[in-house]
């Protein structure tokens, strides 16, 4: 990559490796995600998050720099940890959740008014920095429409996901259901699977789906009345986003509802 170092390799999916390298003309660090070499069909996939990427400018998005031939993408680096690795050590106390929620919230609003539904937010998705939430990875950001069934991550999509139906904002709201849920009772509301998890890199796998078995158990905390309105199975009971946001506002101090 010309005028970056790379610096360290930190993760590989079925796609992607991504790298910390070095900018040498913003004279900071970034991160690369770079397809992997036996994946060149995924070169539309990754120019297409790069294009909608480099479009948004949002304090609970993570920023985008920058394409070059490969393809790679250059981001921003954040400072912190994956909610994901936080999760793993401990649950989140209600103020914490309802600030998580409004950030993410905040975003996907965001990112809904730019025509685009996220359709993989999850704990691995959201970067966790001194109180500052950011949502990465928009792989599979997509307008609203119907698409293959189970696009997503297994554990933390909407039943319509699984079905292959008509998505909507409600999708996402599903997915921060999730993330909320897990941040605040320190447990999914779907336990992964892991033979079942890469339906997010579209690699169909024969999985069932507990979403649509049920619903998801009751959550816990002050805030469980809203967390568990947006894991309704039915999309028309999900709250809208403006609707979540102004239930968790008054579980975050010195917040304002939208």
């Amino acid at each position: 990559m010309i005028g970056y170092t790379v610096i360290e390799h930190l993760s590989r999916t079925r796609r992607y490796d991504t790298y910390e390298v070095w900018s040498h003309e913003r004279a900071c660090s970034c991160v690369a995600k770079a397809l992997r070499a036996e994946r060149s069909d995924a070169t539309d996939a990754l120019r297409a998050e790069a294009e909608l990427l480099l479009e948004l400018r949002h304090p609970h998005i993570v920023r985008g720099f920058e394409m070059l031939d490969g393809p790679v993408l250059v981001m921003e680096t954040l400072p912190g940890e994956t909610l994901a690795h936080l999760l793993a050590s401990r649950s989140l106390d209600d103020d914490e959740v309802a600030w998580l929620g409004l950030h993410v919230a905040s975003a996907l609003q965001y990112l809904h008014g730019r025509g685009f539904l996220h359709l993989d937010v999850k704990p691995s998705n959201v970067i966790a920095s001194d109180g500052r939430a950011v949502l990465i990875d928009l792989s599979l950001a997509r307008p609203p429409g119907r698409y293959k069934p189970g696009l997503g991550t297994w554990c933390n999509l909407a039943p319509e996901q699984a079905r292959g139906d008509e998505l909507t904002a409600a999708a996402d709201v599903w997915g921060l259901g999730t993330v909320l849920f897990e941040a605040a009772t320190g447990r999914a509301a779907f336990e992964d699977d892991a033979e079942a998890t890469s339906w997010a890199t579209g690699d169909q796998l024969d999985a069932g789906f507990p979403q649509l078995d049920g619903p998801a158990p009751p959550a816990t905390g002050a805030l469980a009345t809203a967390i568990d309105a947006c894991l309704a199975p039915d999309p028309a009971d999900r709250p809208s986003l403006p609707e979540l946001a102004a239930e968790l506002v008054a579980h975050a101090p010195g917040a304002r509802a939208w």
